[in-house]
């Protein structure tokens, strides 16, 4: 995430992504502009428009994937260092060369924990669950659940996050699970 403009209570950036499942899954790139209005202390309320282009490993086939976004996102703290963030994101998503019905919500909740004194460049502790929600099939098909995940202070600009999470996807009959390694930078300009 490339924050690029603060000045409260407005922020923007954009938002890169590389991603890739080569065994079953997909190889995935993201570009996303986002803009975040902070409409009191506890609730931020930003838009989004990503551009995806996603490949199948296993027979190359291409496509891009065009998404606006809108979200609405509360959080509280329950003491100085512990906060709870609740993101709920609309997309409304549409495939190449297929009909514009692949619509979904998103809804993370996340406990994040900031040490009151850092242990080195290692700041906080945090865990979330995100549910996605299929409006085309009324359905929820996707889950994924972030057990523990670090930050990393970098530098005064800039934050790391490793996180180990376990993506559940829902088929016509079983879900199925698979564990991520992700990392998630956060640079300030």
């Amino acid at each position: 995430m490339l924050e690029f403009y603060r000045a409260p209570p407005w922020t923007a950036g954009v938002f890169l992504g590389n991603r890739a499942d080569m065994e079953d899954g997909s190889y995935v790139q993201i570009v996303s502009p986002r803009l975040k209005y902070a409409a009191s202390p506890w609730l931020d309320l930003g838009i989004g428009l990503s551009g995806l282009s996603i490949e199948n490993p296993k027979n190359h086939a291409r496509y891009e994937q065009f998404r606006p976004e809108l979200e609405i996102n509360p959080r509280h703290d329950l003491t100085k260092n512990l906060r709870l963030e609740w993101r709920n994101r609309m997309e409304w998503r549409w495939n190449e060369h297929a009909a514009f019905t692949t619509h979904r919500t998103r809804h993370r909740l996340q406990a994040a924990w900031t040490l009151p004194r850092p242990l080195g460049p290692l700041t906080r502790l945090f865990a979330s669950n995100e549910w996605l929600v299929d409006l085309h099939r009324s359905q929820w098909t996707e889950n994924r659940l972030v057990p523990l995940g670090i930050t990393f202070k970098l530098s005064n600009t800039a934050d790391l996050d490793c996180f180990h999470m376990i993506v559940s996807l829902r088929s016509a009959t079983m879900w199925k699970h698979e564990s991520v390694l992700g990392t998630y930078l956060r640079l300030r300009f």
